[in-house]
């Protein structure tokens, strides 16, 4: 009789407080249920807590976690193996590291902010916290590129003045700005308006919209605000509902599980080279000089998915203004871009033109922008087939209504829905 093999042992450390956190679990899960049977173990946990002292003393195989500092990271370290860690922040001795993609975030915010006619954009995060300093040195960079107006504002951690908040990490930081908020008042109130923020996560957004309206600033007409991670908690908390990027956790979940059992199956990796370098999706970015033997993987965010915080468009020209509320309220009614013109009292040709300027596009265009935006909502939050979709907005028949989607997106609505909805 062959002998039974051992199933490797694997820990999850890995936060289930944060959106951030259920979306990897969710991805290690895909990745287990397709393709490996391990001995898993899964520890409830917030993202500061430590390793449990009973776990002190075992041997795991492998550990995918997500350490929020560096004395989390030794203590995993102690107990594993193999370790894949999710947030990368601490290079383990043995193993990977995966993050979102800094780089790709300050483009896809910008792009964001650049399409609803802003010009002035700005960065607000906490220093010393690494994943806000690399989006925020990142977004710089793009500005500079793009000849933006821009801004930065990081909240700091004082030497002597935090003594009183007992965690640590990100979570402190942001504990610790609530105490900083008439400073970010004050910040906000000397911005030219009308200025875009991205905020280098949800909370740090949600303290921007608090302080914008403490200010006695409209958002999003005066500051628009983005935030990242799109922990929809936090989101649709914040008044009015805040704007976010939604990383990809799904997906670094699923590769740090993958990673984790090449890991296990060969020791092979004195130079951190494995068979995956050949399979490394588009987009995707590789870097094996971290150290010699821990691969370093960053992955792309998913989109921008908008609330009310960022739904608007940055002109200085009421007529326009006033034709781009029109739309908005009406896209979905079946309007065309003479109604828009009647509604303004101009002519069809001055409005074209001026939309030409401001916006870089005509206002057939942005009817049909707001109508496809409407479109990924139902597609996103209701069961509705797509002829009742095309009824609600004004497309009238599922083929316009598939034909226009795949020209914008590149996709079927009903691949749009299967890539971008929550189970």
């Amino acid at each position: 009789m062959q002998p039974v093999s051992k199933k490797p042992q694997v820990l999850l450390f890995i936060e289930s407080s944060r959106a951030y956190g259920r979306g990897c679990l969710q991805g290690v899960a895909g990745y287990l249920r397709a393709h490996e049977s391990w001995d898993v173990i899964h520890l409830e946990r917030g993202l500061s807590e430590a390793v449990p002292s009973d776990l002190i003393g075992r041997q795991f195989d492998g550990v995918i976690s997500r350490s929020e500092n560096e004395s989390i990271a030794n203590g995993i370290q102690q107990i594993a193996r193999w370790v894949v860690d999710l947030r990368g922040s601490f290079p383990p001795q043995r193993g990977a590291l995966i993050d979102t993609d800094p780089a790709a975030c300050a483009r896809l915010a910008i792009d964001h902010f650049v399409e609803r006619g802003f010009r002035r954009i700005v960065f607000c995060g906490y220093r010393g916290v690494d994943f806000s300093e690399a989006r925020g040195e990142e977004f710089s960079r793009y500005c500079e590129e793009e000849k933006l107006e821009t801004d930065r504002f990081e909240m700091t951690l004082g030497e002597t003045e935090n003594t009183a908040i007992p965690i640590e990490g990100v979570l402190r930081h942001e504990a610790h700005a609530e105490i900083l908020e008439t400073e970010l008042v004050d910040w906000l109130q000397q911005q030219p308006l009308p200025t875009a923020v991205f905020a280098c996560n949800d909370v740090c957004g949600r303290q921007v919209v608090r302080a914008a309206v403490k200010a006695g600033l409209r958002v999003p007409e005066q500051i628009a605000v983005l935030g990242v991670d799109n922990d929809e908690v936090i989101c649709d908390l914040t008044n009015p509902p805040l704007s976010s990027i939604e990383p990809d956790s799904y997906r670094i979940g699923f590769e740090g599980a993958a990673l984790l059992a090449e890991l296990l199956e060969s020791e092979c990796v004195e130079h951190g080279s494995t068979n995956r370098d050949s399979k490394t999706s588009a987009g995707d970015k590789r870097d094996q000089q971290t150290d010699e033997t821990c691969q370093r993987l960053t992955i792309p965010p998913r989109r921008v998915v908008t609330r009310f915080s960022t739904d608007v468009l940055a002109v200085d020209d009421p007529d326009l203004s006033s034709a781009i509320e029109f739309i908005r309220l009406h896209a979905c009614r079946g309007i065309g871009v003479a109604d828009v013109a009647k509604h303004v009292a101009i002519s069809r040709a001055t409005l074209e033109r001026r939309f030409r300027v401001a916006l870089d596009r005509t206002p057939r265009e942005e009817i049909e922008r707001i109508r496809l935006e409407h479109v990924k909502t139902l597609l996103l939050q209701t069961d509705y087939g797509l002829d009742r979709i095309a009824s609600m907005t004004a497309y009238s028949k599922a083929p316009h209504l598939i034909t226009a989607f795949r020209r914008q997106t590149g996709l079927t609505p009903i691949n749009f829905r299967k890539r971008y909805r929550r189970c």
